[in-house]
């Protein structure tokens, strides 16, 4: 069976104008589902603040618990062996996984495509997905790792990934 796609999704430091990541969650080829906070980068907190946000992730928190955009970069070189990802906001997703890769003076290793467009080609309507399963949170309000999760149950239940590559999830 192909490797599984991988899901990615972030909070950036606004919701009008984001510049940033603070957070990225994704999901691996394994099916697991990674989380990591970003350090700003001080070019970054020049022009721009971190306003509240959904997880209320403030600076102190980053800079306590995030890795710097190396990190972060190298442990993407490792994991994504795809030239394509994908997210539930593509052009946001694409805007911070390049302020990333930018800040570093690299460009991004991957585009950011749409998971609605990856469900349609497989010929599920991630909205219909949705809805059948009784959820009536729309997803761009879920915590990232809950999004990412749903996804995950989403293709498993439409059999799109093999279930026997999904870890059991607690709930």
């Amino acid at each position: 069976m192909a490797s599984l796609p991988i899901f990615i999704t972030a909070v950036a430091n606004s919701s009008d104008e984001p510049a940033f990541p603070l957070l990225f969650t994704w999901s691996t080829h394994e099916a697991q589902v990674k989380e990591v906070l970003v350090i700003p980068d001080d070019e970054w907190l020049a022009s721009h603040t971190i306003e509240p946000n959904v997880p209320n992730l403030d600076e102190q928190q980053l800079y306590e618990f995030g890795y710097e955009a190396s990190d972060i970069l190298a442990e993407w070189t490792n994991e994504f062996d795809t030239d394509v990802i994908y997210g539930l906001d593509p052009e946001l997703i694409h805007q911070l996984v390049e302020a990333t890769y930018d800040i570093k003076g690299l460009e991004p290793a991957f585009e950011v495509h749409s998971i609605h467009s990856w469900f349609e080609e497989r010929d599920v309507n991630l909205n219909d997905a949705i809805a059948e399963q009784g959820h009536s949170t729309p997803l761009h309000l879920l915590a990232p790792d809950e999004l990412i999760i749903q996804l995950l149950h989403i293709a498993v239940e439409h059999g799109l990934i093999d279930p026997s590559d999904i870890p059991a999830v607690e709930e």
